[in-house]
Parts: structure tokens; sequence; C-alpha cells
């Protein structure tokens, strides 16, 4: 409804809008998420500003806990350290859950975890504190809360807003892991030498130790100049061979000589392993540091281009917004040139050539063109398609009348023909009939009889449209009860329909015919426009006029403009054409609306008590007679059809 009050010029106008709007609206689209892009990834560096130290210092007094705890277990009674080392870790846990709190995405569940840790760490210091516990039980416990740091790394990794931000953070997770194994191998060597190889399995110390020292090596290697020179300096320093020579000896313990001494002393080892854990973890940061500034880059890239894209995208769609204006502008003055011509045409001089036509005018009929010069673009071929629609249309006006003339002859010459195969097929079905005794044969004969019985009623169809006579004649009266059965016997679902309680009157032999007709038309609309599993009624009755036949369906019915329509067509069948047809698909309707003007028949159409459509055919007294001294039998569908 709005778009019909538009003019010729707001369409053309809104069709050169929309691609420059669209394009302005995914220009601006593009540009905010480039920003959000951008805040995206600024959101994301600050989360890992917040929780990345705190995170490290929990790691780090984790460790130490550890470690103590070990030494608690397997040599020294007293370790005066311990009370310090598990107050930091309290502290690195306290402090982890506020940096987490002021993240703009929290972790689900960290105030959970936490009570869980501090009831859980609890029982596990008293148990150190009284010795216990396994060693390897122990160190269990304190090697979990890593896999939660890791988890969280993971997922921060996962969260990246890009994919070298991932491979960074990737990146410092492996040296994280590598610094976490250093660490696990350290103090399974202590508590190893403090048991005297009982506390844990030898394969434990190799598997750690192998792996940061692989790990390390692999990241110095990817990582390059200058970001590997934090991890190249600590393998060539003093610190790293040290550690090394303390490893290889332990080694030699476990797998050699038990009494293969240690090249320094246990505290001087410990302090070794401090100062690599600590240059380890510092190497951690400066990964970290990379990845937060690689992150910043990216967001100030991602800010430029949102920015450019919009200061681009706006011009471009202004300037192709004063180009269309330009365009429709030129566009719509030609236009309304040619809708001024063409109505000149359209409004007087085709008219007068249609009439012209239809009264037998030229042979030929030509539409005159527009007085209009339209180009040779598009807008000229709109005039010429013009001119030759008007052609069309007078050349059509001539032919419809000759069409019109014609047509029924069409249908009465193409009915004869097709009366004529069919009758001939009918006779070959009854001599079939008659000389086969095989039940399940006669039954495929029946449904081919009744399936050219039905054809048959198709091509009648086609002579009373086209205003001829069916040839079926009956001399004598037939009985009511015969007529109804066998148009019953003539409808495409013949086994719903049930016939009724019928008068003994007969329809006079000259109306037999058509009346068969008739109500097989209103039996086949009956079970077409009704379920399939409902059933049809058709049951007659004397009345004061007549003979009253009433067919009742069990269908979805019509409605009162739909009842109103039908039935005056039913009380004046109009003059019957192509177009008429096409107008209304149900052809069984015209046919019967003839068919009952023909003789004074009446048929109304109305609703059901069923709820569907009953149709009542009132035949006059003028069609019935008495019965016949004999009728001929009756026993299935199409007999008295083919009488």
């Amino acid at each position: 409804m709005f778009t019909a009050r538009l003019g010729v010029r707001t369409r053309i106008l809104a069709i050169a809008l929309v691609p420059s709007l669209t394009l302005l609206t995914l220009g601006t689209v593009t540009a905010g998420e480039l920003l959000r892009d951008s805040y995206r990834i600024r959101d994301w560096v600050e989360d890992l500003d917040r929780v990345r130290p705190v995170a490290t210092e929990l790691l780090a007094a984790v460790q130490d806990e550890r470690l103590l705890s070990l030494r608690r277990l397997t040599g020294d009674a007293e370790v005066p350290e311990l009370p310090t080392a598990r107050a930091r870790v309290d502290r690195g846990f306290d402090a982890l859950e506020r940096a987490d709190a002021l993240r703009h995405r929290p972790a689900t569940g960290m105030a959970q975890q936490r009570a869980t840790f501090a009831g859980a760490v609890t029982s596990m210091r008293a148990a150190v504190d009284g010795r216990r516990i396994a060693p390897a039980d122990a160190y269990a416990f304190y090697n979990a809360p890593y896999s939660l740091f890791n988890d969280g790394f993971r997922r921060a990794q996962q969260a990246a807003p890009d994919p070298m931000l991932a491979t960074a953070v990737s990146e410092a997770v492996r040296l994280l892991s590598a610094t976490e194994a250093m660490s696990r191998s350290n103090a399974v060597a202590l508590a190893l030498i403090g048991s005297e190889g009982r506390a844990f399995a030898a394969d434990e110390f190799t598997t750690q130790a192998g792996f940061y020292r692989a790990e390390i090596r692999n990241l110095a290697t990817e990582f390059g100049a200058p970001r590997n020179g934090p991890l190249l300096e600590l393998m060539t320093g003093a610190a790293w061979r040290q550690l090394s020579e303390v490893e290889s000896a332990v080694h030699e313990r476990l797998h050699g000589d038990p009494d293969a001494a240690l090249p320094v002393a246990i505290e001087a080892w410990q302090d070794t392993a401090r100062e690599v854990t600590g240059r380890l973890l510092a190497a951690y940061s400066d990964q970290h540091r990379y990845a937060a500034g690689s992150a910043a880059d990216a967001a100030r890239r991602a800010e430029t281009s949102g920015l450019r894209t919009a200061i681009i995208v706006t011009a471009s769609s202004v300037l192709a917004l004063l180009i269309a204006v330009f365009l429709a502008d030129r566009i719509i003055r030609r236009l309304r040139r040619l809708r001024a011509a063409t109505l000149v045409v359209a409004d007087q001089r085709l008219p007068a050539a249609i009439r012209h036509a239809e009264t037998g005018g030229a042979a030929e009929p030509v539409a005159p063109a527009p007085e209009f010069d339209a180009g040779r673009d598009e807008i000229g071929e709109v005039a010429r398609a013009f001119e030759y629609a008007a052609t069309v249309a007078v050349t059509a006006a001539a032919a419809e009348a000759r069409t019109r003339a014609g047509v029924r002859a069409v249908f009465v010459t193409i009915a004869r023909r097709s009366q004529q195969v069919i009758h001939r097929q009918l006779d070959i079905l009854d001599t079939a009939e008659r000389a086969s005794d095989d039940p399940a044969l006669l039954d495929v004969l029946f449904e081919l009889d009744h399936l050219a019985t039905r054809e048959r009623r198709n091509a009648e169809n086609l002579l009373i449209l086209g205003g001829s006579r069916p040839g079926r004649r009956w001399r004598h009266p037939v009985p009511v009860v015969d007529v109804v059965r066998s148009a019953v016997g003539e409808t495409a679902d013949y086994l719903r329909v049930r016939v009724g309680p019928m008068p003994e009157v007969a329809v006079r032999g000259a109306v037999v015919a058509d009346m068969i007709h008739l109500v097989a038309e209103l039996l086949d609309n009956a079970t077409a426009f009704s379920p399939p599993p409902t059933r049809v009624d058709a049951a007659a009755s004397l009345v004061t006029g007549g003979l009253a036949l009433d067919i009742r369906d069990q269908g979805t019915g019509l409605t009162d403009s739909d009842l109103r329509h039908y039935n005056s067509l039913l009380a004046a069948p109009p003059d019957f054409g192509p177009g008429s047809l096409a107008a209304d698909s149900r052809m069984g309707l015209f046919v019967v609306a003839h068919l009952a003007n023909a003789h004074g028949v009446t048929v109304r159409l109305a609703e059901s008590e069923y709820g569907g459509v009953r149709a009542t055919v009132l035949l006059p007294a003028a069609l019935l007679d008495d019965l016949p001294a004999r009728t001929p039998p009756a026993d299935r569908p199409g007999t008295v059809a083919r009488a």
C-alpha cells in the first residue's frame, strides 16, 4: 500500500539510493567492527595485565611451598622458611581473586575454587608438619594449582582477538610450562637426595628435567633475535652450567653410583635453582610484554583501519548519491516525455484501432507508434515494446472474435472423435468381460470399464459446453435408483458414495443421459472437495413439484460469497468460453448449469448439516414417469449408463 502511493521520481530515486545507503551501512558496520576489535584487544590486554603478575607470583609461591614441604618430608626435621612460604601462597590467592574480579569477564567459580583449595591446603599442611603423608602425594597436591593457571592462560589464548596474539600467548604458556617443569625437577631431585632415592621414581626427575631443557632450547630457536636474548644468555651462563652439573650428578646417583658426590653444596644448589627460576620467570614476563605490545599495535591498526574505512565509505557514498540523483533526474525527464506520448496512443489511437479490427477492418492491423523519439537505450526499448504490445492487442482483439466463434466447433469435433474411440473401447471391454471367468481379470476389466465410462463423461462435457448434445439416448423410462447408481458408477471415487432411499418413480428416457451426467458431476464435486475417509450421501424423495435429489458431503464447505456465486451460475448459466473457464476451474458446475437449464431442472447449493455442502436437484414432474414393467439389471456401476 505504501509503495503504491510513491511517484515515479521517488521510486527511481529510491532505487538509486539503495546501493548508496547499503554501501554506507556496510562501511559503518565495518568501521564499527574494526573499532570494536580495537576495544576487545585493549580489554583483553588489560585483563591479561591484571592477572599475569599476581598469577606468576602465586605460581612462584606454590613452587616454593612445594619445595620446602618435600624438604620437611624427606630430610630436614625443621624447615623454618615454611611458614613464610605458606603465608605467601595465601596472599597470592587473595591477590589473584581480587585481580580476577576486576577483569572485564571474571572467571566463573573463582571463589569456589579458592574455598576448595583453602580447605584442602589446611589438611595438607597439617599432614606435612606431622610427616603423615607420602612425598609423592604432597608433590601431586602442589602440582594441581598449576593446571588451574595453565587452563586460565589457555582460555586467554583462545579468547585472543587476533591469531598473532594467540601465538604469542601460546609461546608464553610454553615458557611457563618449562619453568614449572624446572621447578618440579628441582623439588623431586632434592626429595630424592633427602630420602636416598626412596621418595619418587627416578623417571619423574628425568622426565621433568629433560622436558624443560629441551623446551627452553626449542623456544630459544623459535623466538629468534632479539626475543631469544634472555634465554641464550641464561643457557650460556654459570648458573645454567652449575645446575646442569648438579642434575647430572643426581642422575648418576639414581642410575649409577649411589655415592656420587654433588658438585656443590645443597644450599648453593638451591640458590642456583632459584636464580634460574627467577630468570625464566623474567623471560616469561618479557614474552608477556611482547604479546601486550603486539596487542597494542593490533589495536592501533584496527582503530586506524576503522577510521580510514569510515572516511572512505562516507565520501564514496555521498559521491555515489550525488551521481545517482543527477542520472535519475535525466531518466525521469525522458520517462515523463514517453509517458505523455504513450498516453495519447493508449487513450485515443489504440482504442480506435482495436474497434476497427474487431469490425473486420484491416487483415493485418498495425497500432500507431508514439510520436516521440525515445532513443536507442533501454527507455527506447520500452517505447518500442509498447508499440509492439499495442499491435499485439489489436491483432488479439481481431483473433479473439474469430476464436470465440470457432471454439465451440472445436469442442464438438474433439468430443465426437473421443466418443467414437471410447464407445469402441467399451464394446471391447464388454466382450472381454463376457468371455472371462477369472475373477481377478474381471476386477481389472471392471476397473477399466469404469475409467472408460468416466472418460466418456469428460467427452460429453465438451459436447455440452460446445452447445451440442451427448449421443446416448434411452427410449424407455429408467427408474430413479438406476439413474443415480449409473451416476455413481461414473464417479471417480464411487466407493465413498452411499445411495439412500429412492422413490419408485422413473425418469423419462429422453433426459436419462443428461440426468446421469448431471448427478455424476455433482457427486464428483462432492467426493473431490471432501476428505478421503468421509462419505457422500445421495437420497431422493417426491415433493410437490416433482422429485428432489439431495447430495450431501462432509467437506470444508463453501463461504457465503461462494455459495451466492455458484447458485447464481446454476440459475443462469453464462455463455461459455475459454475466458470463463479460466476464471473458475470447476468445469463440472458449468456443465451442470447448462444441463439443468436445458431441461428446466433446478440445482441449488447450501450448507449441509455435516458442515459440508448439500446439492439439491429438483426434477420437475414433466421429466418423471411411472416405473416401466421391466427395468434393466443394475448390479454394478455403469449398467444403465451402458444401456
